[in-house]
């Protein structure tokens, strides 16, 4: 809060004549000038702005004391000052009714007016309570009634301080006597910097109910070991988190003294969260509003109580190539979380654990849906894999939501530093490709397929569940999501699975997947032409290891129409050979088709993969062969390759409806001369051509 409050700006406000402009002077020069007195001395009607130094203020944050007259500036100042203003001085004259009826006939309602119609005119996303500015009401010349020297001796003051919560406080001074002068400025100050309202309800003398929660978050935090109660160990890290001092055995004693007129403060001589609470309102009481709200500050709180924009986000950059993973330090936090909640010590949080882990957070982020997108046991309840996998998903995709979970969960005062150790930035993608070998631990899939061909049970088997187990799953709660733990060379990755429709296809620029799985259902025979259909139109061209994985094996096969086999369809275009996959409960314990999708996302450039070079070969070719061929008699259309046939025969488009138009079909044989010499050509004049550039270069 502080780092974004440049300076403390104190606007004084009043009736002419009450001594605003005589207290500033008498801060200033440490004497009263008085213009009836002193003939040589000419009170101005307002002083110019008035700085005090940082050095001598609360916080090292300096003030700016702005004096403001009637007698030279107009409606329209007013509004403008208090609009600027952080905190507004309102004085009277205690010999002076007028002045204190004028605080509740036009002062007051004034100042909330402008301040409304500020609102008004702002976003109404904004919350109301940031345009209402802390008041400090200031009775001067107690020099001339010395009977009334306290705001409880006057019941129009008593009555003001009850009716607007804006009040924070009443300063009795003398500018003549220079009686609590410096008191004034310095309470105006400490309302900006620790105000009243947001925490403790003046009339009520309770804390707020969000002063509460906020407490009760910063306890749970500090609660190492989630017994709901503070040791004097845990009390002295917290003291030590938030004040950078130990506690004395004795200071220890008089803390616990404060406590014990409630035995519901302490539990066995330790705080409970309800003494917790109650020691945090007799700050308040007592006017120590800076402790309570030090504590608030280390943990994150603005002066609205909610979490900074500084303590819940990131300052770092991730390039497009780039991705972004949890570094050892949240590993080790995100563990600490998961030990401190599962009570039971049977490696998995329930529901209620679960509930208890995130009752720090404003809502619990994990919904149903979670427990079919990571691994459970066999009650439902997370296991720790799938708690990381969790994590891992959210960070990949959603690193703001990550960073304010991470902030709410208390991370920074965990270790004491910002979210920024929290998160590594993996090298560009180019890199890995050019270096063949990546050392990033989270992997991301597309999986393409058509309808029914398996999509949902390729997802869950990655969680190690089989048809059976996939059958109790309820239907509405079914995800596009899977990820998981995956064992490869004897190290650890995480796997991510996205299944992907036409309203996904944007997903590519923000996040290019690692590898791309074309699933077709071996039993039936439309579906190879749908993911060949995807990879031709999509894929043909980028260098993103693609990999053809037929579903169903444990079933009886029917053939493809498609013009060649799958197996062929990978050879030609440079395709890791095709893998099967089973959901069976038979089948799926011995699956090895994740790690091998970890294997090809890990060494990029050791898997064959589709060049720009060969396609654009590929079709100077087709337009040298057709040249040749125009007077031949065209193929006849066919939907399977002769005996004979090459494994470079042309490869048909085929529609997915009888009544669509079938695409061109290309006429050209890879395996004539003409092709063949075309494409030496080109070839030795590419080579050519990058030899005298390379030449050049030297």
């Amino acid at each position: 809060m502080n780092k974004e409050l440049r300076e403390v700006r104190i606007l004084m406000l009043g009736e002419s004549g009450v001594g605003k402009t005589s207290l500033i002077l008498s801060l200033v020069s440490e004497q009263f000038l008085d213009d009836t007195e002193d003939a040589n001395f000419d009170l101005p009607a307002k002083l110019e702005p008035i700085t005090i130094p940082a050095e001598v203020t609360l916080e090292k944050i300096p003030g700016l004391i702005i004096d403001f007259s009637f007698r030279e500036q107009t409606d329209q100042d007013l509004v403008n000052e208090i609009e600027k203003a952080s905190v507004i001085c309102l004085v009277y004259s205690i010999d002076s009714e007028e002045s204190k009826q004028k605080l509740s006939t036009f002062w007051l309602p004034k100042i909330e007016e402008i301040q409304n119609t500020q609102f008004k005119s702002s976003s109404n996303f904004q919350d109301q309570s940031q345009f209402k500015r802390p008041i400090v009401l200031v009775g001067n010349k107690t020099d001339t009634d010395f009977e009334r020297n306290s705001p409880t001796q006057d019941g129009i003051i008593i009555q003001l301080v009850r009716s607007f919560s804006q009040i924070e406080t009443c300063v009795m001074c003398s500018a003549k006597t220079l009686k609590n002068v410096p008191e004034v400025f310095y309470y105006a100050q400490k309302s900006v910097l620790y105000p009243t309202a947001p925490v403790y309800d003046v009339d009520k003398k309770q804390l707020t109910l969000l002063g509460v929660k906020c407490f009760s978050r910063i306890f749970k935090l500090c609660d190492m070991d989630n017994d709901g109660r503070l040791n004097d160990s845990e009390l002295n890290e917290f003291q030590l988190k938030c004040f950078g001092v130990s506690l004395s055995s004795s200071s220890l004693q008089e803390v616990k003294s404060l406590l014990r007129s409630n035995s519901e403060n302490l539990i066995e001589n330790e705080i409970t969260l309800k003494g917790f609470l109650h020691l945090q309102m007799l700050f308040f009481k007592k006017g120590r509003h800076e402790t309570s709200w030090t504590v608030l500050k280390k943990f994150g709180y603005a002066k609205t109580l909610s979490l900074s924009q500084e303590y819940t986000s990131i300052s770092m950059k991730i390039p497009d190539s780039c991705s972004i993973e949890l570094s050892q330090k949240c590993y080790e936090f995100l563990q600490f979380l998961f030990n401190k909640h599962d009570k039971d010590k049977d490696g998995c949080l329930n529901e209620k654990e679960l509930g208890e882990l995130f009752s720090v957070c404003p809502i619990v982020p994990w919904g149903k849906d979670v427990h079919n997108t990571v691994e459970t046991n066999h009650d439902g309840s997370i296991t720790f894999c799938g708690y990381l996998s969790q994590w891992i998903l959210t960070t990949y995709f959603d690193i703001k939501t990550s960073a304010e979970h991470l902030a709410y969960l208390g991370y920074n005062n965990f270790f004491n530093e910002t979210l920024n150790s929290a998160y590594i930035v993996s090298r560009p993608k180019e890199i890995d490709i050019s270096k063949k070998q990546t050392f990033r631990n989270v992997f991301l899939c597309y999986v393409y397929g058509r309808k029914k061909c398996g999509k949902t049970s390729f997802l869950q088997g990655l969680l190690g569940r089989d048809l059976v187990q996939q059958a109790k799953i309820n239907p509405d709660d079914i995800t596009r999501w899977a990820c998981n733990l995956v064992q490869f060379q004897n190290i650890e990755k995480y796997l991510i699975l996205k299944e992907i429709n036409s309203s996904d296809l944007e997903m590519h620029e923000a996040y290019p997947p690692d590898v791309v799985i074309l699933l077709y259902d071996l039993t039936d025979p439309n579906s190879f032409s749908f993911v060949a259909d995807i990879f031709l139109s999509i894929y043909k061209d980028r260098p993103i290891p693609c990999v053809l994985v037929g579903t169903k094996c444990d079933q009886i096969q029917i053939q493809q129409k498609y013009p060649i086999s799958a197996e062929k369809f990978a050879e030609f275009y440079k395709l890791p050979p095709p893998q099967f996959f089973s959901a069976s409960p038979n089948f799926l314990p011995s699956c090895d088709i994740f790690p091998k999708l970890v294997a090809i996302a890990s060494y990029p450039k050791m898997y064959p993969m589709r060049s720009h070079i060969w396609s654009f070969f590929q079709r100077i070719g087709a337009a040298a062969q057709a040249a040749t061929r125009q007077s031949k008699k065209k193929r006849s259309e066919q939907t399977s390759l002769s005996p004979g046939s090459s494994i470079f025969s042309p490869l048909f488009s085929f529609s997915r409806s009888n009544d669509k138009k079938i695409r061109p079909k290309s006429f050209y044989n890879p395996d004539s001369m003409v092709f063949r010499y075309t494409f030496l050509t080109a070839t030795c004049l590419t080579m050519a051509f990058l030899l005298i550039k390379l030449i050049r270069k030297k």
